[in-house]
């Protein structure tokens, strides 16, 4: 095939689903289901316990058994688009492609450069004509999973999604070797048509730099255009990439070696509703890495930005969430005047997987389209933190 690709907002490309195979998958299921209240939508004929596909609104995850002595990791970052024939046309996607039913439905799989083994599934979304309803439509695309006993409150809306607070999956990060970032990230632009997007108003060409004491980390983004609504960011499509600044003890570092290579640090799932959600995951025990004490000090600012931002200050420090309104790359360190429109908030879970790899980063965007630049500084210090009372660094 030749000719210009299709504009991604031809393709209307997101996030379908994460496939992730763990060695505990009855532990992982609990930490989503009983903690983050997602729901099994559909499950293996032998329990969840063999297999599940979980959902809390938008988001979903695939969870599958890992029977070999490989590591837990995330394996899939599957995509839908209305127009799968247009998203292979372009010449660089066909000569990569891999034709790969899902179950029933069509669909690409392209094998991404990452080396930890990683792949995207690209399928084609269902037709609303077609009389299928979401939830016939997930269980035509794994058939070996058999659907979940549903309670009444469960049944509610026509897509068969559950009520999860306006949750979708918003961006996904990759840990990577500084000697392969550059590969990666090209072949990332190349096949999803992605331009580079600022993480900070300060990034150079060659990223985003964050230093810590002797450790640091260097970030990159790709990120489609957004709605002109900022607050749809569903249809949005957006990945991060960091890598190492050196080769000593830290979290990008102990990533890669307990995860094999690079692949999925972690995937970020957006919320409405947030203070309060994060409040009802504490109470159930939902662990949390939480930033410095500091953080919500006069020195460091955050007391200022989070009144400019019209939130309740005891509520957001006793859920230790984070807040930033420098959050569309563009700007210096202070809130625009807009603030009260212009924000996200922000908490990390402690890794869920066996090794100490993949964790979530639950957000919510108030007119915001960037990714906290202001707040990575403090997540790095936090994660530090975390791994040295472990006895990881």
């Amino acid at each position: 095939a030749t000719g210009a690709p299709a504009a991604l907002s031809q393709l209307s490309l997101r996030v379908h689903h994460v496939e992730i195979h763990t060695k505990r998958l009855g532990r992982l299921l609990d930490r989503l289901c009983a903690g983050l209240n997602f729901r099994p939508t559909l499950v293996h004929p032998g329990g969840a316990g063999h297999g599940a596909l979980v959902t809390k609104g938008r988001a979903r995850f695939l969870l599958r058994p890992l029977l070999g002595p490989q590591t837990d990791s995330v394996v899939d970052v599957a995509f839908e688009t209305p127009r799968l024939d247009q998203f292979v046309a372009d010449r660089r996607r066909a000569e990569v492609a891999v034709e790969a039913a899902c179950g029933a439905v069509p669909a690409l799989r392209f094998q991404s450069p990452a080396s930890g083994g990683l792949w995207h599934t690209v399928l084609q979304q269902r037709h609303q004509r077609h009389q299928m309803s979401r939830r016939q439509f997930l269980a035509a695309c794994f058939p070996d999973l058999v659907p979940a006993q549903r309670t009444e409150s469960a049944d509610a809306d026509q897509e068969g999604e559950d009520d999860g607070g306006g949750a979708f999956i918003d961006h996904v990060a990759l840990a990577c070797h500084a000697s392969e970032s550059a590969r990666i990230l090209a072949w990332y632009e190349s096949i999803f048509q992605l331009p580079r997007y600022r993480v900070n108003s300060t990034e150079t060409e060659g990223g985003f730099t964050v230093r810590y004491k002797d450790s640091g980390m260097n970030l990159k983004a790709i990120a489609s255009n957004e709605p002109p609504d900022a607050r749809d960011h569903y249809t949005g499509l957006k990945f991060v990439f960091a890598e190492s600044l050196n080769s000593g003890p830290n979290q990008i570092n102990t990533f890669l070696r307990e995860h094999g290579g690079s692949g999925v640090q972690h995937v970020a799932i957006h919320l409405d509703n947030f203070v309060q959600q994060v409040a009802v995951y504490r109470q159930r025990g939902v662990e949390f890495m939480d930033p410095p004490a500091a953080y919500y000090s006069k020195e460091i600012g955050k007391v200022q930005q989070i009144a400019e931002s019209g939130l309740d200050l005891q509520s957001v420090r006793d859920n230790q969430i984070l807040v930033d309104c420098e959050a569309d790359g563009g700007g210096g360190d202070d809130c625009p005047a807009d603030s009260r429109d212009r924000y996200l908030m922000q908490v990390f879970t402690k890794p869920l997987l066996s090794e100490d790899t993949f964790f979530l980063e639950l957000i919510s965007r108030v007119g915001a389209r960037g990714f906290g630049a202001g707040n990575i500084s403090a997540l790095w210090r936090a994660v530090e933190a975390h791994m040295l009372s472990r006895g990881q660094l």
